[in-house]
């Protein structure tokens, strides 16, 4: 069995919306875990490599638009 790490815990805000994010390593993989203040679902969201570049995808698929622009907004948090 692998190992899952806790790494980090912050919270952004994004168009009113407050998200706590916390930041696990799943078998030398960075994952995202999304737990937003409103109605939805927990969302779970990595990079990906592909041919073009790297990409933020859900886990499981299926949010794929949520996973870019929350990825894009958790990258904007990180660099700060």
């Amino acid at each position: 069995m692998g190992s899952l790490f806790e790494n980090n815990k912050f919270e952004i805000e994004v168009q009113g919306v407050k998200i706590a994010v916390i930041e696990h390593t799943v078998h030398d993989q960075q994952v995202f875990r999304l737990v937003f203040n409103d109605s939805r679902s927990p969302l779970v969201i990595s990079r990906a490599k592909t041919w073009n570049g790297e990409i933020w995808t859900s886990i499981p698929q299926g949010r794929q638009k949520e996973a870019e622009f929350y990825g894009q907004e958790i990258s904007k948090h990180l660099k700060e």
